[in-house]
């Protein structure tokens, strides 16, 4: 029987690029997929055929975080780096595609969200820890 563990927690994650570090709450969205095409032909019975492609689909990642001032801009370009406590990095480059300014609530942390797409001009690539 195997030893149980307890499970790595997403404290102490960071996001950093374009020249700074977010306060992160929360990282989604990071699914690498790769594609595929159809190769059936009229004598094709019972499941199409496919193949996968050679190319990945273009990879994004949301990262909702404190709002602490800091300007970032819409179609920002860098390389931007998700280190996960224990668990390693992922690395590319990439820009900012979306932005969702905080809500400003009374007595609240401001917090807001912003979504990275990697280009593949570098990466992205996972490095475990």
């Amino acid at each position: 029987m195997a030893v149980l563990t307890s499970p790595i927690t997403g404290n102490g994650t960071t996001v950093s690029g374009l020249g700074q570090t977010t306060f992160v709450k929360k990282v989604s969205g990071i699914n690498d997929k790769l594609g595929n095409f159809e190769i059936s032909t009229i004598a094709t019975t019972a499941y199409k055929k496919i193949k996968k492609t050679d190319l990945a689909d273009v990879v994004s990642a949301v990262v909702e975080c404190f709002h602490i001032g800091n300007a970032i801009s819409l179609g920002a370009t860098g390389t931007f780096t998700i280190t996960w406590p224990s668990a390693g990095t992922f690395v590319g480059t990439g820009y900012i595609s979306d932005i969702k300014y905080p809500d400003a609530e009374n007595g609240s942390a401001m917090m807001m969200s912003y979504t990275v797409t990697f280009d593949g001009a570098t990466g992205p690539a996972y490095t475990a820890a």
